[in-house]
């Protein structure tokens, strides 16, 4: 499908105000076109606007019952889930307990769901190692899962005699969060007063790790100058910056991402984000794109292709040589996922575009011999392709007839509330289910394929007008100036920049003087000059497919789409033009 190029509206209020607030023109319309009201104090916020844990449900039940357990001696397991998000949070609870509140190793065991094997949540699978490993009357702290995980709670603690202390931010499911838990501190809980329900599941581990530092405080285990939590916020940046959190609206995650990213790039960096910068050849500062776009892919990686404890070994190693060691695993366990991606994409494409013409609003692809590992990426294409919710499926492992699925939501669908819709109308269809507004993971029989997808399509209708579904590229307009480095710095100046805050997209009109196809054939390198005779350099990814003629040529005037970039080189620092797209007239 073509890709459709739209002007972002600009909110003459929030122009003004951010012009009176002492942003230059050109950073004022980038806000003027992201945020919604004139609360200019959400662009830069420090560590000390976080909101703290105090108004978060069930958090003086859960910090109460850690510290107890902490005091008495009594066994600890982390679970946490498998996905960047849920790597962060076991480093945020391992590091939490064993390095700043000086638990002894034996008393901590750490589960991270594995990704193919026991799927999503704390499933059945999952409690069945569970059970193998912890030991009688331990006390459960799951992060990144366990909100609807209600009947695995009751059984360990029917089986095992072990309570349950939930962190999460998943939706909480109609009958409400987990009673077999004595505590469930999820912010999107209906009776939350935490004033932000858009954090990342490391993030609310970390306020409940330091809701259980101020009690050892209280209680003498720690002394009064204990040093804070803050120095974990590195990890937790990039878990948020994966995960996916709105940066238009919450301060906490533009907050814990700024701060994240001044540790990452500070004098003392943890060895993962050196031996990171080795590997990716990376000069200059980190920036959110470098997380999303390097550090997470590396960190996802792991559990796609097998299982998630490398990346916590890595996030917590002072070794320099050990870090660039596993690093370097992680990024040759990246390179066969991307391997695998390449072969399903092409599959879905193909499926997809037949959906779409038929006018299907969600995608849904099943891949009868697919890889569940990259499920996710492979519907994020889709997503980006067609500009409708998608879904992947592939065969659980192991469990004959079943399959296991990943969705990816676009702007105006609620995916996980789609998906209660289905589960409403159709009980049985879902055999477990889970997410948030963005994105949801499933399992069903392989028979009820045809259904699933009738349903869920019908579910979509019933939130979107489905002839408006269509792949879109927001752009800013014309920059109004020649691209530099002073350019970039001002836009950099209002970083982060992720979801529903996205980086600026410009339009202007270029005459290409010089294009070489680069890499594999399917970049372009571009020598441009515009209108008024100024020249740049551009870089366009992915502007074909190998093999085929360039989109433009040497000597043509074009409108080009395109992002502004910093090149750095031998220590050199220049602007490049990130070409996304042609604009036509």
């Amino acid at each position: 499908m073509t890709v459709v190029v739209r002007q972002r509206e600009r909110n003459p209020e929030v122009m003004a105000a951010a012009q009176a607030h002492g942003y230059d023109a050109l950073q004022s319309a980038i806000l003027s076109a992201r945020l919604t009201n004139t609360d200019l104090s959400v662009v830069t916020p420090s560590v000390r606007d976080l909101d703290p844990p105090d108004q978060l449900p069930d958090i003086d039940v859960a910090a109460d019952a850690i510290a107890d357990a902490i005091m008495s001696g009594r066994p600890l397991a982390c679970l946490t889930d498998f996905d960047c998000d849920g790597s962060s949070s076991a480093f945020v609870l391992m590091e939490s307990l064993v390095e700043h509140f000086h638990v002894p190793t034996q008393q901590v065991t750490l589960l991270i769901t594995h990704r193919m094997r026991e799927g999503y949540g704390v499933s059945d699978r999952f409690v069945d190692r569970l059970l193998e490993d912890c030991k009688p009357n331990t006390l459960l702290i799951t992060a990144d899962q366990g909100t609807c995980d209600n009947a695995r709670f009751e059984r360990l603690r029917a089986e095992r005699g072990c309570d349950t202390v939930v962190t999460d931010h998943h939706g909480v499911p109609e009958a409400g969060p987990p009673a077999a838990a004595i505590a469930c501190v999820n912010p999107v809980r209906t009776d939350s007063a935490f004033p932000d329900r858009c954090i990342a599941g490391c993030y609310v581990a970390w306020l409940t790790m330091c809701a259980v530092r101020q009690r050892l405080i209280k209680r003498g285990w720690l002394a009064p100058d204990a040093p804070s939590l803050a120095c974990l916020l590195d990890v937790v940046c990039v878990g948020s910056v994966a995960d996916l959190m709105s940066l238009r609206t919450s301060k906490n995650n533009r907050a814990v991402i700024n701060y994240g990213l001044r540790l990452i790039n500070g004098p003392n960096p943890r060895p993962v984000w050196t031996a990171l910068r080795q590997l990716m050849k990376k000069e200059g500062l980190f920036t959110t794109k470098d997380l999303s776009h390097g550090a997470a892919p590396r960190f996802n990686a792991a559990s796609r292709i097998d299982d998630a404890m490398a990346v916590l070994r890595l996030l917590r190693t002072r070794d320099p040589m050990e870090a660039m060691v596993l690093v370097s695993q992680l990024d040759a366990d990246n390179q066969l996922r991307k391997s695998i991606q390449q072969k399903m994409s092409e599959v879905a494409l193909e499926i997809g575009a037949l959906q779409a013409e038929a006018g299907r609003s969600l995608i849904c692809v099943h891949f009868p011999d697919g890889h569940a590992g990259v499920h996710g990426i492979v519907a994020s294409r889709l997503v980006e392709a067609f500009g409708r919710p998608s879904c992947c499926l592939s065969p659980k492992p192991d469990v004959p007839g079943m399959l296991t699925g990943s969705l990816r939501a676009v702007a105006g669908v609620n995916i996980r509330g789609a998906l209660a819709v289905v589960d409403s109308k159709y009980p049985g269809v879902l055999k477990h289910w889970g997410g948030h507004a963005g994105a949801a993971g499933i399992g069903i029989s392989e028979e009820d394929v045809e259904r699933f997808h009738d349903a869920l399509c019908d579910a979509v209708m019933e939130q979107v007008d489905t002839t408006k579904l269509e792949p879109v590229l927001w752009v800013d307009g014309e920059l109004g100036e020649a691209p530099s480095l002073d350019t970039l710095s001002r836009i950099s100046a209002l970083e982060p920049y992720g979801r529903e805050f996205e980086a600026p997209v410009f339009v202007d009109r270029f005459t290409v003087t010089n294009m070489r196809i680069v890499g594999d054939g399917t970049h372009l390198k571009l020598d441009l000059q515009d209108a008024r005779g100024r020249r740049c350099g551009g870089i366009w990814f992915r502007a074909m497919a190998a093999g085929e003629v360039p989109p433009v040529g040497a000597g043509e005037e074009v409108r080009l789409a395109y992002s502004v970039a910093l090149n750095c080189f031998r220590g050199k620092e220049s602007v490049d033009l990130q070409v996304l797209q042609a604009v036509t007239d």
